[in-house]
């Protein structure tokens, strides 16, 4: 009976063995393919190329609050030396409107004198000239 017993045995082993693999065999999923398994090899450094990522994405953001930062000093810098340009101008145009009023009022004294030489000319000649003739 015990030779029974092992015969029994391992005839329902093998029989067990034989469904194990062959329900392995069913359930086992289809092979995978070249992108599933270079996905699955690649999943560790996805994982590192994201938190690598989260790094950059902060540090740009830092950066970028940096460079906000000097660019309105330059902005702030550039409106001061245009402030300070515009006041210049202002001030060459100002002494050129006073330089080119006084020329004006020079040059019409100077015709002023003129013609009051030339009117006081004639006024003598016609006098001289009536003097001479006697018809005054």
């Amino acid at each position: 009976m015990a030779r029974q017993n092992t015969t029994e045995f391992l005839a329902a082993f093998a029989v067990g063995t034989v469904l194990g693999i062959g329900a392995t065999l069913l359930l086992k999923p289809p092979p995978q393919t070249a992108k599933e398994r270079l996905m699955r090899e690649l999943k560790p450094y996805r994982r590192k190329m994201r938190k690598s990522a989260g790094q950059v994405s902060r540090g740009l953001r830092r950066g970028r609050a940096a460079t906000a930062e000097v660019a309105d000093d330059a902005i702030d810098a550039g409106r001061e030396l245009i402030a300070e340009f515009r006041d210049e101008v202002r001030r060459i145009v100002a002494e050129a409107k006073d330089d080119l009023a006084g020329a004006l009022e020079e040059r019409r004294k100077s015709e002023r004198r003129t013609d009051e030489r030339r009117t006081g000319e004639r006024r003598r000649g016609r006098l001289r000239f009536m003097r001479n003739t006697g018809e005054e």
